[in-house]
């Protein structure tokens, strides 16, 4: 299975990692966790899109490339059957403006030809995520990575902690008797009794006396309790979860802690939690309106939104909404 990204988001994330490995790339547990990760983070934004875009496309060209561009089809072809309208498109910008921001942009694609680049906002839109014109699928790859490798090892927990005991046997007679005893105990008897004396190794030389503590049984022990690390390797991986959910905006409860939890701290990371998705937002919410300046038709059909969640939990329901519309607020209070 291969991720569907563009080739340069696969050298920026996969080219300058430190230490360099693919440890877990190609392994299905990564690309499982990489699906619901992305799918997690795909829920985070409410799109309204037209009904003719493809809105999958539309939202992973997005935030895998951190902005697409908007063209209206039409004005390149004179076939009919080649006339799509207005469509977002996956881009390359060029040129530099008086800020040091592209100035142009064109998109490549086998049912229509672009013969000049377009001016930005002036002949086509752009849809911005990102200032830096990156993508956001880099913060899925991060944790998709650390997941898998954390399953891994509870994986192996759970196998090792099925070895409670390791058993040698001094000769052929006792391991034999040894395997009866298990197959004994696991069928439920209450009470199994062997002669021990039997099945001692003899001396070579006189075959009445037992050597000197040769044992038929010797027992190793894994000591399972003591080394029994899955339920922390579980916790772990809550808080690996926590964080993703922060970087992306989804309300969380970043304390770990069973008992007497208070409101406050349930809702002690609001702010922290949006405080980079109100980044992402407020490029996009820019963005849109200079697009809907080139193409006014859009504005009633195109438009995003952060989505909140009712979990019925304390603090859950509206936590980021509010956070949001204070920040709004100051804002609209400073501009006044």
């Amino acid at each position: 299975m291969q991720l569907p990204y563009y080739y340069q988001e696969l050298n920026d994330m996969r080219g300058h990692k430190v230490p360099s490995n693919n440890i877990c790339y190609d392994s299905e547990t990564y690309y499982f966790f990489w699906r619901s990760l992305y799918q997690r983070l795909c829920t985070r934004f409410k799109w309204k899109v037209p009904n003719h875009w493809e809105k999958e496309i539309f939202e992973f060209s997005l935030y895998s490339l951190g902005f697409v561009g908007v063209f209206d089809t039409n004005k390149y072809t004179d076939d009919i059957d080649k006339k799509f309208g207005i469509i977002p498109a996956p881009a390359t910008l060029s040129g530099i403006g008086a800020q040091m921001q592209p100035t142009e942009i064109r998109t490549a694609n086998p049912y229509f030809t672009m013969k000049e680049p377009e001016i930005i906002y002036k002949g086509a839109g752009l849809i911005k995520l990102t200032g830096d014109y990156r993508g956001i699928l880099d913060i899925v790859d991060f944790y998709a990575e650390r997941l898998s490798i954390l399953y891994s090892t509870i994986d192996q927990s759970i196998i090792n902690s099925r070895f409670a005991y390791i058993v040698a046997a001094n000769s052929t007679t006792a391991a034999a008797t040894l395997k009866a005893i298990f197959d004994e105990r696991n069928s439920g008897k209450p009470l199994i009794v062997y002669d021990k004396d039997k099945l001692k190794k003899k001396d070579s030389v006189d075959k009445t006396s037992p050597l000197e503590n040769q044992e038929p049984f010797e027992l190793l022990d894994l000591h399972v309790g003591q080394n029994y690390i899955t339920d922390k390797l579980l916790q772990d991986y809550r808080v690996i979860m926590n964080q993703f959910d922060s970087e992306i905006g989804i309300p969380n409860n970043p304390v770990e802690k069973q008992e007497r939890l208070i409101t406050n701290e349930v809702e002690s990371n609001s702010a922290e939690t949006v405080a980079r998705f109100e980044y992402f937002m407020d490029n996009l919410e820019r963005s849109l309106e200079r697009t809907f300046k080139v193409f006014p038709e859009l504005k009633e059909q195109l438009s995003v939104e952060a989505r909140t969640y009712d979990t019925g939990q304390t603090g859950a329901k509206e936590a980021g909404r509010e956070v949001r519309e204070d920040v709004k607020q100051t804002d609209n209070s400073g501009a006044s």
